[in-house]
């Protein structure tokens, strides 16, 4: 009999953000990626006995960054398309070596929330972007990556929409 193998889970220990290129080190407070969801409907037929959920495609991507800055530039970037962001993050379990784990990210700033403005407190804004792109990469590989423009959805290593694309001339 095999004796189990235990660890402790791997854990986010630092992060940064970078908008179009300019690191947010210092000023970013949290990143919420997108919750990524299949879309579905029910299919019931003859000879079935119950309904299948049949997979339809992506739900839209939503990002979240919480950042404490009076940046100007970060105001002038709503409403612009395909902005590029990128978070880095050091994910490390305990004793282990660090792993770098990397979201590459576009799209457009949706919504722009300026926090209650109150002295000597922290001023927060909460920005919501609308993806149209995703990619996850850890420790220099890449397990995933979403383009919606282009009807790509690669997940470990497998692009899932590649059949589709090239029945349909792309």
């Amino acid at each position: 009999m095999s004796t189990p193998t235990f660890g402790l889970p791997r854990q986010l220990k630092a992060f940064n953000l970078y908008f179009d290129g300019n690191s947010f080190a210092g000023r970013v407070d949290s990143i919420t990626p997108p919750t990524l969801t299949l879309t579905s409907e029910e299919h019931r037929a003859g000879g079935m006995d119950g309904p299948k959920k049949l997979e339809m495609g992506m739900e839209a991507m939503t990002a979240t960054l919480i950042i404490s800055d009076f940046d100007p530039a970060l105001i002038s970037l709503f409403g612009v398309d395909n902005v590029p962001l990128v978070a880095r993050g050091a994910v490390q379990a305990q004793g282990k070596a660090a792993e770098p784990v990397v979201l590459n990210m576009r799209g457009m700033l949706m919504a722009l929330e300026l926090a209650e403005w109150k002295p000597g407190s922290k001023s927060l804004k909460t920005l919501t972007y609308e993806l149209d792109y995703f990619r996850y990469r850890q420790a220099e590989v890449e397990f995933m990556e979403i383009d919606i423009i282009n009807m790509v959805r690669r997940i470990g290593g497998v692009d899932q929409l590649a059949a589709q694309r090239t029945a349909i001339g792309l």
